[in-house]
C-alpha cells in the first residue's frame, strides 16, 4: 500500500476495530469538507484494494466486512498493537495491585515496547491528530507508572538516564520532574535535583505565569531541608465504566507557535478559575491563529484537568457539525458503548452532563458558528470550555471573550524567522517588517509568505517585498496549499447579506486609516440605524474593527491592511472602475461644514501607494 487514501481508510477502520464505520465517516476522514461527487464509489474501491492486499498477505477473506451503511475490520485482541498494549498495561496494573513489582515492571516494559515512533505518523488530518494525541498521552501515563515502579524498587541511578531527556523535552510535566528529582536526591545528587525544580518552575512561570503545584513545591522543600524522601507509591486504582478512558484528544502543539504570552496567561487563568464550568472564547477573523492558540493553551493546562481533554472541530464556516455528532464522539471517548448512547440531542446532553459531573475536563470547541446549539455541549462540574470562532459569541450568557488580532511586529518577525531562518530575516530586518505589514501581521499570511520564501532560497526579502507590494491580488500570493487566506475570507464573506457586503466593499475605498460612522452612512444608501446594524455585523465577523479611543457616540472603524487590500481587489472586479469616484460623490455632500478632509480611492494608481487604486482628496 502507498501512503494514500487507502491508508487513511485503513486507519479509520483500525481506530474503530470490530465496529461498523459509516461510509460518511470514511469520506470525511479522507476528504474532510470537500469530497468529490464520486466519493462513495472511491471508498468502495479503496476497501476492495485493501481486501486484495490483505488476502495476498495471507489474511482471512472476511477480514474487512461490509455492514449496514459502512465497513468493519474484525480483529482479535492480539492482532492489533493497541489492543495488545492495553492488555499488557492491565496485567501490569494487576501485578502492582498485588504487590508484585518486579514482574509488573517487566510487563510495563513489554507494553511500552509496542510504541515504535509517533502513532499514525504517516497520516495527516483531524481524524488522526486527535487519536495520535490520545495514544501519545496514554504512553506518557504508562511510562510514568513504570518509572514509579522502578523508583519503588530502588533503581534510582538507572532511571536518571531515562528521565533526563524526558524532563528536558517536557519541563512542565510535573510528575516526570518529581520522579527525576527523587531519583537524583536518592543518588546523592541534591544540587542537580534542585536545578530540575528551578528549570521546571521557570518554564511554568514563563509559559503560564503560574507557580508549580503544591506537591512539587513540597518535594522541593524536603530536598532543601535534607529530609528523607520516599519514592512515589506504585499504586494504580482501576476505574469502572463510564470512566474507562482518560481522553487526550487535543491535536499536537504547533512547533513554531510564537508569541501571545500575555493573552495565553489570561486565558489559562480564566480556565483554571473555580465556581462551575468556565467558558472562554477566542474570536477573530480567519488566519489570526485562534486554533493554534487554543491548542497551546489546552496542552499547557493538561495537568490542571486530570480527567481528560476533549476536542471537536465544529466546522462552523464550512459544513457545521451537529451537536448530536459531537456528543456521540465525546461519549465514545469515555467508553460509553454505542448501544448505550441515546438518539436524541437532549438525552445525549443529559448523559454527557451526568458523566462529567464529578470530573475536571477541558473541552476545546474549534470553529464554532453562531448557529451552533452550543449549550448542549457544556459539561457539568468543575470543567472548562475553550471555543474559537470567526464571529463574536458574546450573545451566549456567561462567556468570556478575547479578540485575537494580528501579531505585534516583534512577534511577527519571530514567526517569520522560525519559518525562513533567523539569519535571513535579520540580515534584511526592514524588509521583514514590511512583509509583516503587507501580511496584515496575520499568522496564516506570514506562514504563507514563509513557505514562498523557503521555496525560493535565493530570493531576497527585498525582492519578495517588492513583489507583494506591487501585486494587485496580494492575497493570492499569500495563499499556498492549505495556507489559503483567500478561502478563509471567502467563507466569512458568504455569511454577509448583500447590503453588508456592498458596504464593506465601499468602505475599503475610503483612503483613511480610520473611517468615521458618518462616512459609512454616506456610502450605504441606508438610514443611520440600518447602517449601524450593518456595521455591527461587519465588526462581529471581524471584517472591521472599532478603533480604540473614539469619542462616545462617534465610533470610527478600521480594516486589517491585508483584509482591506482584498476588499479593494473585489471592489475593482465587482463595483467597476468608477467605484472610487462614486464614493467621493457620496461623501462630498455629507462633509458639509466639516473642516476635515477625507481621502477616498480614485481610479488611477498612485506613485506612492501600492494599492489597486490611487488617492484623491475631497
Amino acid at each position: 500500500m502507498g501512503r494514500n487514501r487507502q491508508l487513511t481508510v485503513l486507519a479509520a477502520l483500525l481506530i474503530h476495530a470490530n465496529r461498523i464505520v459509516p461510509i460518511n465517516s470514511l469520506i470525511d476522514a479522507v476528504w474532510r469538507s470537500a469530497p468529490p461527487a464520486t466519493a462513495d464509489k472511491q471508498i468502495q474501491t479503496c476497501v476492495w484494494r485493501l481486501r486484495n492486499a490483505f488476502t495476498a498477505a495471507g489474511a482471512p477473506v472476511d477480514l474487512i466486512e461490509t455492514g449496514q451503511g459502512g465497513y468493519r475490520i474484525r480483529l482479535d485482541e492480539e492482532e492489533l498493537d493497541a489492543h495488545a498494549f492495553e492488555k499488557a498495561v492491565r496485567r501490569a496494573r494487576e501485578l502492582v495491585a498485588a504487590g508484585e513489582l518486579e514482574p509488573a515492571g517487566a510487563e510495563y516494559q513489554r507494553a511500552l515496547a509496542f510504541y515504535r515512533g509517533q502513532p499514525l505518523a504517516d497520516i495527516s488530518g483531524p481524524l488522526t491528530y486527535a487519536v495520535a494525541a490520545h495514544w501519545e498521552e496514554h504512553r506518557f501515563s504508562v511510562l510514568e507508572e513504570w518509572l514509579d515502579v522502578g523508583l519503588s524498587l530502588g533503581r534510582h541511578a538507572e532511571l536518571i538516564s531515562e528521565l533526563k531527556p524526558l524532563v528536558a523535552e517536557y519541563p512542565m510535566r510535573e510528575r516526570l520532574c518529581a520522579q527525576l528529582m527523587t531519583a537524583l536526591h536518592q543518588s546523592q545528587r541534591r544540587a542537580e535535583a534542585l536545578t530540575v525544580y528551578r528549570n521546571s518552575r521557570l518554564a511554568q512561570i514563563k509559559n503560564l505565569g503560574l507557580e508549580p503545584s503544591a506537591g512539587l513545591q513540597e518535594l522541593h522543600q524536603k530536598i532543601l531541608s535534607g529530609e528523607p524522601i520516599s519514592p512515589p507509591p506504585a499504586v494504580v486504582t482501576p476505574q469502572p465504566w463510564p470512566s474507562v478512558k482518560v481522553p487526550a484528544q487535543l491535536p499536537p502543539r504547533t512547533k513554531d507557535f510564537t508569541g501571545r504570552r500575555d493573552l495565553l496567561q489570561r486565558i489559562t487563568s480564566d480556565l483554571r478559575a473555580g465556581g462551575g464550568p468556565r467558558v472562554v472564547a477566542l474570536a477573530g477573523c480567519g488566519g489570526t491563529g485562534k486554533t493554534a492558540l487554543a491548542i497551546d493553551a489546552g496542552l499547557a493546562l493538561q495537568q490542571h484537568f486530570p480527567d481528560g481533554q476533549l476536542y471537536a472541530d465544529l466546522r462552523g464556516q464550512t459544513d457545521p457539525a451537529s451537536p448530536q455528532e459531537v456528543l456521540n464522539g465525546f461519549l465514545d471517548a469515555f467508553g460509553v458503548p454505542e448501544q448505550r448512547i441515546p438518539a436524541g440531542l437532549a438525552a445525549r446532553a443529559a448523559l454527557f452532563r451526568s458523566i462529567t459531573a464529578s470530573k475536571r475536563l477541558l473541552i476545546v470547541l474549534d470553529d464554532v458558528a453562531e448557529s451552533t446549539r452550543y449549550e448542549a455541549l457544556l459539561p457539568s462540574g468543575e470543567s472548562a470550555v475553550l471555543c474559537t470562532s470567526r464571529a463574536s459569541l458574546l450573545k451566549i450568557p456567561g462567556l468570556t471573550e478575547y479578540r485575537v488580532d494580528g501579531l505585534p511586529t516583534d512577534e511577527a518577525l519571530d514567526l517569520l524567522a522560525s519559518l525562513v531562518g533567523v539569519e535571513r530575516v535579520f540580515a534584511e530586518v526592514d524588509s521583514a517588517r514590511r512583509i509583516a505589514q503587507l501580511c496584515g501581521h496575520l499568522p496564516l499570511a506570514l506562514r504563507a509568505a514563509g513557505a514562498r520564501l523557503r521555496a525560493r532560497p535565493h530570493c531576497t526579502l527585498r525582492s519578495f517585498t517588492d513583489r507583494l507590494a506591487t501585486r494587485q491580488d496580494r492575497i493570492a500570493e499569500l495563499s499556498i496549499g492549505c495556507l489559503d487566506m483567500g478561502a478563509r475570507l471567502a467563507s466569512t464573506l458568504e455569511q454577509l447579506s448583500p447590503a453588508a457586503y456592498r458596504l464593506w466593499l465601499r468602505l475599503s475605498l475610503c483612503e483613511l486609516d480610520l473611517v468615521p460612522e458618518w462616512m459609512a452612512s454616506a456610502v450605504s444608501d441606508r438610514p443611520g440605524e440600518d447602517t449601524q446594524r450593518l456595521l455591527d455585523t461587519l465588526v462581529s465577523l471581524h471584517l472591521l474593527t472599532v478603533a480604540p479611543g473614539a469619542a462616545p457616540g462617534s465610533p470610527t472603524y478600521s480594516f486589517n491592511p491585508l483584509v482591506r487590500d482584498h476588499a479593494r481587489q473585489r471592489a475593482a472586479a465587482e463595483l467597476g472602475p468608477v467605484a472610487g469616484q462614486d464614493v467621493v460623490e457620496r461623501i462630498a455632500p455629507a462633509l458639509g461644514g466639516r473642516e476635515s478632509t477625507a481621502g477616498v480611492s480614485g481610479a488611477h494608481r498612485s506613485d506612492e501607494e501600492c494599492t489597486v487604486y490611487g488617492t484623491q482628496t475631497v
